[in-house]
């Protein structure tokens, strides 16, 4: 059976293509494309020629159909715009046709713009929840903002140029003083990383320009336990005080920050615990 090659492509500089990625550009016959013209360029770069399909949000089961057949003649590569195709864009579509019909499916890793913001981050990521962009309305945007305030690990948010202050108005109610990593145009010659809290984001990007990716920094760490107090203790103290103040705080997220309050404790920890314990 023929594979179709998963290819991560560059969020912005060229040069960041790997060598694998290059030669099976070279080598397959055929190339599937969210949007050819910014795939050309990539071609042009690298003097590789295969035939190139384009296959977006707005094609047909048709369009599939297409790709599985030249899948049946031989090998094809799957890009996206920009990073790793699969993820927050339509080529899933291709990739589960080519696994149902017996193909192989093989990755070429390369660009991630989420990896590259949590990169950079500064913040312990070793869970993190990626949300692809926030919701075009309002409502929506600052519900969504509301689950990402609870939760303990750093979250990843892609905005566009002319949303960016909406956002960032939301955010900073929603979350307060909590960090924000602001990743714009990254690999790019105009590449910014901005740190801050939404409220100073909001202050800074007056005529925001450019793609954003934003990181949403976890709450505090508590692998290890005070000097003062081991893990148990502390437990043991969130669970009273939740107890105590359960009728008083009909949200979780007032729950936590009252018992994170009257504790002292971080309110990761409060959360961790509270969790498990439901």
């Amino acid at each position: 059976m023929s594979t179709l090659f998963i290819t991560a492509t560059p969020i912005g500089n060229l040069d960041d293509l790997t060598l694998r990625a290059v030669r099976v550009l070279r080598e397959v016959p055929v190339l599937v494309a969210e949007d050819t013209r910014v795939t050309r360029r990539i071609l042009v770069h690298i003097d590789a020629e295969p035939r190139v399909l384009s296959f977006h949000r707005r094609s047909s089961a048709r369009e599939i159909k297409k790709v599985i057949a030249y899948l049946g003649e031989g090998d094809v590569a799957l890009v996206s715009d920009a990073g790793t195709p699969g993820v927050n864009d339509p080529g899933q579509a291709i990739v589960a046709a080519a696994i149902e019909h017996g193909h192989d499916v093989v990755p070429l890793p390369g660009a991630s713009s989420i990896m590259a913001a949590l990169s950079v981050s500064g913040y312990y990521a070793d869970q993190f929840v990626s949300y692809g962009f926030l919701p075009a309305g309002s409502g929506k945007r600052r519900r969504l903002l509301a689950q990402i305030a609870e939760q303990p690990m750093a979250a990843v948010l892609f905005e566009s140029p002319h949303r960016l202050r909406k956002a960032l108005a939301d955010m900073a109610t929603a979350l307060g003083d909590r960090g924000l990593v602001v990743c714009r145009e990254m690999t790019k010659l105009h590449e910014e990383i901005w740190r801050g809290t939404a409220t100073e984001a909001l202050e800074y990007f007056a005529s925001p320009r450019g793609e954003f990716v934003i990181v949403v920094a976890p709450l505090e760490r508590t692998d290890k336990p005070s000097e003062s107090e081991n893990v148990e203790d502390a437990e043991l103290r969130i669970l009273a005080a939740a107890d105590e103040m359960a009728e008083a705080h009909a949200s979780r997220r007032d729950l936590v920050a009252a018992v994170a309050e009257i504790t002292a404790l971080p309110r990761r920890q409060v959360y961790q615990v509270l969790h498990r314990d439901t």
